[in-house]
């Protein structure tokens, strides 16, 4: 290289101080948490006192070779013999002498060798210069005769088989977490993905960089931006989404002993590029303690396109985009479309209509309903319970403005602030707001096993009016988009099936009329109770 190019690369380079702290943060703070000692000068260091002036190589007993097994072999009188060392040193070996073989100071060994887990490190003659009795059995130090043993040799065989067995792991390579055999089509697909994200993720780079911060980063309703987002959709989301149920597809069967190999192997590959999302970051952090929170539910119904990135946004479309993102907008509009048909009709005794929301976290369903409607005929009383606090202000937030502004003297909105654990144990939590003529209960059976399903159940179908209806979403386990829920978020759901739905409302209700209703996408219907 000319001294052009090498003038050349360090202006590209990014400079660095010639003083700059090296490492992470940490090892910078621990470093400059350090005293900061005086330099000392050669004629002031300390060496050794007493004894100590004369020096003696290291003696190393067995414990300081940690896994390494050593034997000291002898050749006496044309027998051999196998002794237990006791420590070890360049230039001699302490063991245990044969029992009922006689000893001496000055003795000459004809042979002796020390293997150190098969390595031989000496192999010759040695002087038996001290004989002594410990724990009823004789230990004679010797001296190597022939050369100095290389005990640098031996303490770099230690360090290695002290590293292989750590854990009982080896180098932790053939026990990796990720290491399961089959499942090839999963492995294949997953890999091929993060090719596909990796790619994908630098292109996005180059294309924000070309274009306008507004169009990739301003309000949404641009002609430009949505033209962006349209084909971040059909170039980005749906090639994704594809990949996805693929992937999910071939996870179905797989025996339950494998999954955690396969969790492993998932994230490894795909996790850096999924929570570049923030809706799959925080439903992975989770938070509150569950993932499916208020603050993720508007990511699903106000900004599927949000990031800090491109790419990020982009990330973000794919999976607020698939049959399980999509699942939950459209059980939203159901529910929504249910509210609008009833407040259509007035209540047979003249009493004002009366829906209850269950698990609410932003009402999205209840804000649309009062934003879209043209006309409320007759008073509407709507209660909204959530255990988080944070959601029921944000739900405040919004509905009380439009309720205040156009729908004050028919519409009274209560935010119930109480605890999942009080609902599922208190049938008459809600019997002082009279009957219901529509509970909807969208998500919160979703982490419900069927005998507590069945309870809360019963206990809501109990605080309908006559007439009234009971709404219960659940996810169906066919639901395509489970493997990166379960393997790279942790969000595992109950689902249930049709059939499992119909007998948790039957067994809760008998006699009562239960049906399936589905929302577009088949992936999370409800199970309709209605009080006749």
């Amino acid at each position: 290289m000319s001294d052009t190019e090498a003038r050349t690369r360090d202006i590209d380079r990014p400079s660095r101080p010639s003083n700059a702290p090296r490492g992470g943060p940490e090892e910078v703070a621990a470093r400059d948490s350090r005293p900061v000692l005086p330099p000392k000068r050669y004629e002031d260091l300390d060496g050794a006192e007493g004894r100590a002036v004369f020096f003696r190589p290291h003696r190393y007993p067995p414990s300081e070779l940690g896994p390494v097994r050593t034997v000291v072999s002898l050749t006496l009188d044309g027998h051999r013999f196998e002794c237990e060392m006791t420590d070890v040193s360049q230039n001699g070996v302490g063991f245990e002498w044969p029992p009922g073989v006689e000893v001496a100071i000055g003795l000459e060994i004809s042979e002796v060798s020390l293997n150190f887990d098969k390595h031989e490190a000496y192999s010759g003659a040695a002087t038996v210069n001290t004989v002594r009795q410990r724990d009823g059995k004789v230990v004679v130090g010797a001296a190597f005769v022939d050369s100095l043993m290389n005990v640098d040799d031996v303490i770099a065989l230690r360090d290695v088989r002290a590293y292989a067995s750590a854990g009982a792991r080896g180098l932790g390579l053939g026990g990796a977490p990720w290491r399961v055999s089959g499942h090839a089509e999963f492995k294949a697909l997953v890999a091929e993905l993060r090719l596909f994200l990796e790619d994908a993720r630098k292109h996005f780079s180059e294309v924000e960089r070309a274009l306008p911060w507004n169009v990739v980063h301003g309000e949404v309703g641009s002609p430009a931006r949505d033209a962006l987002v349209a084909r971040v959709h059909s170039e980005f989301a749906v090639e994704f989404i594809r990949r996805s149920e693929q992937i999910d597809a071939t996870l179905r069967g797989v025996p339950l002993a494998d999954i955690p190999a396969l969790k492993e192997y998932s994230q490894r590959f795909l996790q850096e590029y999924f929570v570049e999302a923030p809706c799959m970051y925080r439903a992975l952090h989770k938070p509150l303690g569950y993932p499916g929170d208020y603050e993720v539910m508007k990511y699903m119904y106000e900004n599927q396109f949000a990031g800090p990135t491109l790419f990020a946004k982009a990330v973000s479309l794919a999976i607020l985009t698939t049959r399980a993102g999509d699942s939950v907008r459209f059980r939203k509009n159901l529910l929504r479309d249910r509210l609008s048909a009833a407040l259509d009709q007035r209540s047979p005794d003249g009493r004002p209509l009366r829906f209850l929301s269950v698990a609410a976290g932003p009402a999205q369903e209840v804000f649309e309903l009062l934003k879209q409607r043209k006309a409320i005929a007759s008073p509407v009383e709507i209660v909204l319970f959530d255990q988080d606090e944070d959601a029921l202000s944000y739900a405040y937030q919004r509905i009380s403005p439009i309720v205040n502004s156009r729908w004050s003297k028919v519409v009274t909105v209560t935010y119930l602030h109480d605890s999942i654990k009080r609902l599922l144990r208190d049938p008459a939590l809600f019997t002082r707001y009279g009957g219901f003529d529509v509970i909807f209960c969208a998500g919160l059976f979703d982490y419900l096993e069927i005998p507590m399903a069945v309870s809360l159940t019963r206990s809501l179908y109990s605080h309908l009016a006559s007439q009234g209806e009971l709404y219960i979403g659940n996810m169906v386990p066919t639901s395509p988009n489970r493997w990166f829920m379960e393997l790279n978020l942790d969000w595992n759901l109950k689902y249930k099936t049709h059939e499992d739905l119909l007998a948790m409302g039957r067994t809760a209700v008998p006699g009562a009329h239960v049906e399936i209703q589905q929302e577009a996408t088949g992936v999370n219907p409800f199970v309709v109770l209605k009080k006749t």
